[in-house]
């Protein structure tokens, strides 16, 4: 194989990996170059040696959740990686419940079948919607388009193999986009 030797201004590299879904800031310029071909062929870039062990999932699962904030960032978005709460847990983004939603992030899986993913993103949706109603609104800025709990909507963004950030699912509930559907009808109707 014969080496080749490009320069790419850091503009147009991170335009790039952005529009191929694996945009990162702290990751070094060759780590993107690298993933952006990857996706761009739709092909997953193979493993650096040493990064296997149970680190990579935590660490998959926190990329993705950086890759998903990025997206929603350079949409104009001010949604940032949640902490860690355990029982008060509220998914994984912050700055997105005065809009109304709860946002979550599933990094892909090693063996683990897409219904069986979907499943375990709803159960945590369920209960971070059940933390939100045991904390309340009480803290929601005055400007919060939200105003009773059951105007927020939880969604898990999951991740695909080979596409980039911007076509992710989108997954919620049946009954949630529904109510989703009622506050937009009634959002439209002339006063």
């Amino acid at each position: 194989m014969a080496a080749v030797t490009v320069t790419i201004p850091s503009e147009i590299l991170e335009a790039a990996a952005r529009a191929a879904g694996v945009w990162h800031p702290a990751a070094p310029a060759a780590r993107l170059l690298r993933d952006t071909v990857y996706a761009t062929a739709g092909r997953q870039a193979p493993r650096m040696a040493g990064s296997g062990g149970g680190a990579a999932p935590k660490r998959a699962g926190r990329e993705w959740e950086n890759t998903i904030i990025s997206h929603a960032n350079y949409r104009g978005f001010a949604w940032d990686r949640a902490p860690l709460r355990g029982a008060r847990d509220l998914l994984d983004v912050t700055g997105c419940l005065p809009d109304g939603w709860l946002i979550g992030a599933k990094s892909l899986t090693t063996g683990a079948r897409m219904d069986e993913r979907i499943s375990e993103a709803m159960q945590q949706a369920h209960r971070a919607m059940d933390n939100l109603r045991a904390r309340g609104l009480g803290d929601l800025p005055r400007s919060s388009t939200v105003h009773l709990i059951d105007d927020v909507i939880p969604w898990q963004i999951m991740q695909r193999r080979g596409h980039p950030v911007g076509e992710a699912y989108a997954v919620t509930e049946f009954d949630w986009m529904l109510r989703l559907c009622e506050l937009r009808r009634s959002a439209e109707k002339p006063q």
